[in-house]
């Protein structure tokens, strides 16, 4: 999701081998078997990072096959081995053995591509675009896309699926969460979502954009970590976490998004007020979940984090020889 300007974090400790960061979701993602993390490279938008946490070496892997500001926009695994990725206009297919980036197909017409996420219940990706096309599932290996019905709400920004398929978003700074579900009366499938917490700060003055929402988003068994972010400009940010309450559902089973005022102003309290600020970041953070959910990896100003139960372990970097 790169649904704003955001602003790059060019010092690092770990510059000199290429491992930077830019502050977007979406940037940075698990392989399927936990072992390595795949990134898009902010120093050089058009390459993959990629970072062994067998025995924490990285790599960068560059792509001199895409056109000249062509920039990868965002990144996730698939249900095979291959980390899918997005420019504006493609969709792009990385071979983690082989290193090779070989193109899937270009966007619709009239859709630009944003972002793009791995759903690993119905084991399908999606893609963010514009508003015409907001939503799309990949079919036949991505050489198909499945229009989702978005209603009144198209920008979805920073989407991430958990393991049992809720899907958590950002809308203009808010965190939402929903699901796909394929409409009773055969219209196809739809998402079906609300807004989980408030926690965009809005504003508006003849001054510099000083506004701040949720531009970055993982999800565990039990905790949703978010970095906060200012939309427009740089320089502000923080590492936040929520509980991950059970979703509110109807008699039928389906996610009951139909809350009244009496309902729904205790659940943004009740979340709100399990809200924590963990700590400030006003670059990048790259946040992902491993596939079991057990740990989320987190970058901050050249440091490499994994956080499982709570605990913080600093993973140590080194290139790897002879790349």
């Amino acid at each position: 999701m790169r649904s704003y300007v955001f602003g790059i974090a060019i010092k690092s400790a770990l510059l000199s081998c290429g491992f930077v960061h830019c502050c977007a979701a979406g940037d940075a993602t698990f392989s399927n078997d936990g072992e390595r993390i795949f990134a898009i490279c902010d120093d050089d938008n058009a390459a993959i990072c990629e970072l062994n946490l067998m025995n924490y070496t990285f790599r960068k892997n560059s792509f001199p096959q895409l056109p000249d500001q062509t920039w990868l926009r965002g990144i996730a695994r698939s249900g095979d081995k291959a980390i899918l990725c997005v420019t504006n206009e493609t969709l792009w297919s990385f071979d983690p053995d082989s290193k090779e980036l070989t193109k899937i197909r270009d966007a619709p017409e009239g859709t630009k591509f944003s972002n793009i996420a791995y759903d690993p219940n119905s084991h399908a990706n999606f893609i963010t675009g514009g508003t015409d096309n907001p939503l799309l599932r990949l079919k036949n290996g991505g050489r198909e896309f499945e229009e989702i019905d978005v209603r009144r709400h198209p920008f979805i920004g920073c989407p991430v699926f958990a393991r049992d398929g809720e899907l958590f978003f950002s809308e203009y700074g808010d965190l939402w969460r929903g699901e796909i579900y394929n409409d009773s009366l055969g219209r196809g499938p739809a998402l079906s979502a609300y807004r989980y917490a408030p926690l965009a700060t809005l504003e508006t003055a003849n001054t510099s954009p000083a506004e701040i929402g949720v531009v970055d988003i993982a999800v565990t068994r039990d905790t949703i970590y978010l970095h906060l972010y200012r939309m427009g400009g740089s320089g502000d940010g923080w590492l936040a976490q929520l509980p991950r309450h059970p979703a509110k559902r109807d008699k039928g089973g389906e996610l009951d998004v139909l809350y009244l005022p009496k309902d729904r102003l205790p659940l943004y309290k009740d979340t709100l007020q399990g809200l924590k600020i963990l700590r400030t970041n006003s670059h990048g953070s790259d946040l992902c979940v491993s596939p079991d959910e057990s740990q989320v990896y987190y970058f901050e100003h050249g440091k490499h984090w994994l956080i499982k139960k709570n605990k913080w372990k600093e993973l140590h970097i080194r290139e790897e020889q002879g790349v």
